[in-house]
């Protein structure tokens, strides 16, 4: 067994391989079904679209984005992208296509 070393003052050696997460606030769950994945959450938190995206699945995940769906009467994953550009991503179309 492998003996921790420790710095001067006890606390463990920082390795850069374990990284900090912040926890997820007690208020989260309101604040995510009244302002919704948006900027002004980040805004809120004061961080970015990672650590949100973490909360929500700490929160809930599917479960509140239906609760957010229900609240604003949207679908909870809206298809934003043509067919056309589905195919395109999808490596079924490499190239442009003529007479489209």
């Amino acid at each position: 067994m492998a003996t921790e070393s420790r710095r001067s003052d006890g606390k463990r050696h920082d390795t850069g391989l374990e990284r900090p997460q912040r926890p997820c606030p007690r208020d989260f769950r309101e604040r995510f079904l009244e302002m919704g994945h948006s900027k002004e959450l980040t805004e809120h938190y004061r961080t970015n679209w990672r650590v949100i995206a973490r909360w929500i699945e700490e929160s809930g995940g599917d479960e509140l984005r239906a609760a957010r769906s229900r609240i604003t009467g949207c679908p909870v994953r809206p298809h934003r992208r043509s067919d056309r550009a589905k195919r395109y991503v999808m490596g079924l179309r490499l190239t442009a296509a003529k007479g489209d």
